[in-house]
């Protein structure tokens, strides 16, 4: 019989010389570009925002949401390519973001935001908009400085230590914790009325005695005059002459005034162990590598006493290099594991020369793909090594078929050594690239994600893709010369490899040729039994017997409290709390004692939140009802508590102060950003908003499983709203006029402002402490057109009103969020806003009139599972257009892709043997095994095809029907082996782990288990439901041709 042989593969095959320069490079490349991926934890991914940021300092939230966030957004909103426009508005501070659609151009987007803003008037008070473009930073450690010092000294030894971590090659360092230095002159009112100057008159005073002025230039400009006025010490201020008089007087500002140095009021500060402390947040660019950054930071922490000195204490935390180094271990660990067993399935399947060829290919596949990872600019993290371990499997299967084909060829066939390798990879090339497209399609739904889901896991496909192009490389054009040259031993096998061969035929073709006769013979009721089967499947899911959780993540390390007194509460009674939540953490660890050494670090913080994430600290607006504690346990492997229990008891220890208003402690979640329950409520009057959210919380918090519920719509501090009364006006003043007077008395004018080092020292002019103590605003004296004063109760009228803190807007309506925290094995994303819907939430929002959405992680899993599932379609029908170009049918695609669905129920019965939680993982999972299912359903009809051709021509004269009967018999038969030998491989490579107990895989062990226990599955499926739909398929075809013949 004349065998096809490919001219192409059969050069590499006759010079092998080309064959192992081509697997030279595919090494070469993989070792020069495995040092250069970066290694961090989570792929990066691109931030497409630009913020637009405005201080109006004395503002209310109110005001800058009235005259400058509604100004803003009706600009903004129109700019093309904008997705959406959210505001925030607190006292003193207004901030836009505006985020842009995918892979928009965010430098033109910026230009577009300038121009729109240089449009609008602000008020004449607010200081010059800041527009910034969002950038990639990911954290890569904290470091935390305290001791008996003062802050200055901690302000001084930060800023050397932060120079140095820059110039050791850090990207970004942030201080925080040190509140803003200025210089603060006092003047009392009665100095004031005295010299018959209001408050901004006495500043702007000042302001022309402590201006440098240009005093222009002239002769041609080779010569130029300024004068100097600007002041930078407090004493030169004492000295500062306001007035001269005729007769030889002089009024001097220490003379009217109180001068000193001081700091911001309402700065948020830090504490450790009740020290004063300072945080530096240390970051790193996307185009770094976090292990390196982290290694540059240990050593200059490792020399911090050099810098900081002994009586200063240096510690960190959230360091993202210990989660990298364990994760990462952790994954390549299993995967070695991964890579025994497979090595251990080749060895028993195939003979001891072929199994070794078929091996060699894994690391030369590997290696070639670090080579285009590092070109296509992704790096060595979680999700990739995943990819990577996910590949290890499928990357031997094209050559197992080669391999185990060229086997068949030379003992059944009695082909040549040097000519079973050719006709091999000649006969099984179409099949093999055609499995590969198929599975790059099957890919396909991952590739169309969008969004930060769609940039963290679009590592798999892209690391599959990578590793499928080198593995069909290295099976057609390196390993067939392999065979060809190395392999001609003549010699006997081992008496262990006849033995298993014969034990294996003799199965082969016994019972398990028995079992797929019958399986044929009733292939409607084999049809019916996997319907069966898949419809059980999807009602345990449904059932809930299988939960579903979008993005499970790792057990997390760090615990943030956070909380907020009523307003008008006192510092003291802030304070206060705070001492009882550390009280009741030192409790809290005693009870814990069988994990000693439970706490690793705490900081409190005073006036601030603690958020611990890429995009925020703790902020830097404080108040002194906000109060917050960061706590960061050990690693979750070398402790037995789990942080849900930690927080569970941490918070019944705590002992509540009067004057609590919201309290929560909650972890940070990995992964998408958002929270689990996320609602907003979007409406005009924000009392309204407030009444709603307020109903909504007492709804949520009877949710199983539920924890950490706030709503972001918070009180401030009582406020007093002027209006002027009929004596006022008459006297010739305008509330504006009184405003302004009022602003500048309390929170003060500001003078100037002078750089110092790499911050911004501020001069401000404001009313004596003591008097501001008193809180007797209706005695504040106003200055009148005419120089007169007057006490502010004799031409004003006074509304107390309790205000909000902060006001928040998405796409020009003012919304209010209201968040929690979800237990999955209790309720998920899903079941939370059925729950909502079914309890009364779209009542609420029409019995107050608004309207509401779903956010965070619900919104992120709509859009995600839409996003896949136009993929999918686009998938599927690349896969049939595919196989129908592959097989030259229209009809046996069909009989191939009905493996596809079935591959689920392998899937959820690996969930629920294992107890464990499907999430949008072990959807991309299922993906992943759609391909390799229909690789091997692609080979095997290819087989089976063959196998009838060869009948045929064989039997000339014999019955179609039977021949087509024992064609697929057969064809099932023979690739029993390759199809056990390649799913076997594919099982091995993440069953190590599939069983890791470390708490840091967990999140990863649902795809494990997905493609292990669905491939084991679909294994056995695909080996009866094929030649059942193949034979169903022929059936229907002799029905149609019968029904033609009567007509």
């Amino acid at each position: 019989m004349q065998f096809k042989e490919s001219g192409f593969l059969k050069f590499f095959v006759q010079h092998r010389t080309a064959a192992n320069i081509i697997m030279i490079l595919m090494i070469v490349i993989g070792l020069l570009s495995i040092g250069r991926l970066n290694k961090q934890f989570f792929p990066d991914f691109d931030v497409e925002v630009v913020g637009v940021t405005i201080d109006w300092p004395g503002a209310t939230a109110e005001e800058i949401d009235q005259n400058i966030i509604q100004l803003l957004e009706p600009e903004l909103r129109p700019i093309s390519g904008v997705k959406e426009v959210s505001s925030k508005s607190v006292e003193g501070f207004g901030n836009t973001t505006i985020e842009f659609n995918f892979g928009y151009d965010i430098q033109k987007g910026r230009t577009d935001i300038e121009t729109a803003v240089s449009r609008i008037n602000f008020p004449e008070n607010a200081n010059k908009p800041k527009i910034i473009v969002g950038e990639f930073f990911d954290t890569v450690t904290r470091i935390v400085l305290s001791g008996e010092v003062p802050l200055s000294e901690l302000r001084e030894k930060s800023k050397k230590l932060k120079e140095v971590l820059l110039n050791s090659g850090v990207d970004k360092v942030d201080i925080q914790g040190l509140p803003a230095e200025e210089i603060l002159i006092e003047i009392s009112q009665f100095e004031a009325a005295r010299l018959k100057l209001s408050f901004n008159q006495i500043a702007n005073l000042i302001k022309l005695e402590t201006q440098d002025v240009s005093g222009g230039s002239f002769a041609d400009g080779s010569l130029r005059v300024r004068t100097i006025g600007e002041k930078r010490l407090v004493e030169t201020f004492k000295k500062l002459e306001l007035k001269n008089f005729s007769s030889g007087g002089r009024i001097t500002l220490d003379g009217i005034a109180n001068i000193k140095s001081s700091v911001e009021k309402g700065s948020i500060l830090k504490f450790v162990d009740g020290n004063p402390a300072v945080e530096l947040w240390v970051r790193r660019s996307k185009t770094s590598d976090a292990l390196e950054v982290s290694q540059n930071v240990e050593r200059v922490i490792l020399n911090s006493k050099n810098i900081v000195g002994n009586s200063v204490k240096v510690e960190t935390y959230n360091t993202a290099a210990n989660l990298i180094e364990e994760r990462i271990s952790l994954l390549v660990n299993n995967g070695l594991s991964g890579l025994c067993i497979v090595l251990a399935v080749l060895f028993l399947f195939l003979s001891r020369n072929t199994a070794i060829w078929v091996a060699l290919g894994i690391p030369i596949a590997f290696l070639a793909t670090f080579g285009v990872m590092f070109i296509s600019g992704q790096s060595i993290n979680m999700i990739s090594l995943f990819g990577l371990i996910m590949a290890l499997g499928i990357v031997v299967d094209d050559a197992i078929v080669v391999g185990e084909h060229s086997s068949y060829l030379k003992t059944k066939r009695k082909l040549s050594s040097s000519k079973a390798p050719v006709v091999a990879a000649t006969r099984m090339s179409m099949p093999v690239i055609s499995a590969m497209l198929t599975t790059v399609a099957a890919f396909i739904p991952l590739f169309m994600v969008k969004g930060v889901i769609g940039e963290i896991i679009a590592a798999i496909p892209w690391v599959v893709c990578a590793v499928l192009i080198a593995s069909l490389i290295e099976c057609f054009l390196v390993l067939p010369a392999h065979l060809a040259h190395f392999d001609k031993s003549n010699k006997e096998e081992s008496r262990f490899r006849l033995w298993f061969d014969q034990k294996f035929n003799s199965f082969q073709e016994g019972v398990f040729r028995n079992f797929i006769k019958l399986t044929f013979n009733y292939r409607y009721v084999t049809f019916m039994v996997a319907i069966g089967m898949f419809i059980v499947s999807v009602g345990m899911m449904s059932g809930g017997r299988v939960m579903f959780s979008f993005f499970p993540t790792p057990e997390a390390d760090i615990v943030m409290a956070n909380f907020k007194m009523h307003s008008g509460s006192t510092k003291a009674q802030t304070k206060k709390m705070l001492e009882n939540i550390e009280k009741a953490l030192y409790k809290t660890e005693s009870q814990f004692s069988t994990s000693p050494g439970l706490v690793k670090f705490k900081m409190s913080t005073m006036s601030g939140r603690t958020l611990i994430t890429n995009g925020a600290g703790s902020g830097s607006i404080g108040n002194d009802i906000l109060g917050s504690m960061v706590v960061e346990l050990i690693t979750a492997d070398k402790r037995d508590i789990r942080t849900k229990e930690f927080i569970k008891v941490w918070k019944q220890n705590i002992e509540i102060v009067s004057g609590l208003d919201k309290f929560t402690i909650r972890s940070p979640s990995g992964g998408p950003p958002g929270r689990d329950l996320d609602v907003r409520f979007q409406g005009k009057n924000l009392d309204t908003l407030k009444l709603a959210s307020n109903e909504l919380i007492e709804i949520a918090r009877t949710m199983p499983g539920v924890t950490a519920l706030e709503d972001n719509l918070e009180y401030g501090v009582q406020e007093k709203n002027l209006g002027l009364t009929n004596k006022g006006q008459s006297l010739g003043l305008s509330i504006s006029d009184i405003g302004e007077q009022v602003r500048s008395a309390i929170n003060g004018t500001i003078i100037s402002k002078f750089p110092k080092g790499d911050e911004e020292v501020t001069v401000r002019l404001k009313l004596s402490e003591n008097e501001q103590l008193t809180d007797m605003i209706t005695d504040l004296r106003i200055i009148g057109p005419s120089g007169a004063s007057f006490k502010l109760k004799d031409i004003i009228k006074i509304d107390e009103k309790l205000p909000f803190a902060s006001i928040n807007r998405k796409n020009g309506f003012r919304e209010v969020t209201i968040s929690g925290d979800l237990f999955p094995l209790l309720m998920n994303t899903s079941q939370a806003r059925q729950f909502l819907m079914d309890n009364g939430l779209p009542e609420i929002a029409k019995k107050y009139n608004i309207t509401f959405r779903f956010d965070g992680k619900d919104l992120e899993q709509k859009e995600t599972f839409a996003d896949m599932g136009t993929g999918s379609i686009i998938g599927l029908l690349l896969i049939y257009f595919i196989l129908a170009w592959v097989f030259k049918s229209w009809s046996r695609p069909f009989s191939i892709m009905i493996m596809i669905p079935f591959s689920f129920i392998g899937a959820v019965l690996g969930h629920y043997l294992l107890g464990l939680t499907m999430s949008i993982l072990s959807m991309f999972a299922l993906l992943a095994l759609a391909g390799i299912v229909v690789n091997n359903s692609i080979i095997l009809v290819s087989t089976i095809e063959r196998r009838l051709e060869d009948l045929k021509n064989n039997n000339e004269n014999k019955d179609e029907q039977s021949l087509i009967n024992q064609s697929i018999i057969t064809g099932v038969v023979d690739r029993f082996r390759p199809v056990l030998l390649t799913s076997l491989t594919t099982i091995g490579g993440l069953s190590a782990l599939m069983f890791e107990q470390s708490l840091q895989a967990q999140f990863l062990i649902p795809m494990a288990a997905t493609i292990v226990f669905g491939l084991g599955i679909t294994a056995l499926l695909v080996l009866v439901i094929v030649p059942a739909m193949m034979g169903i398929s022929n059936d229907f075809s002799n029905f149609l041709k019968r029904v033609k013949n009567r007509v």
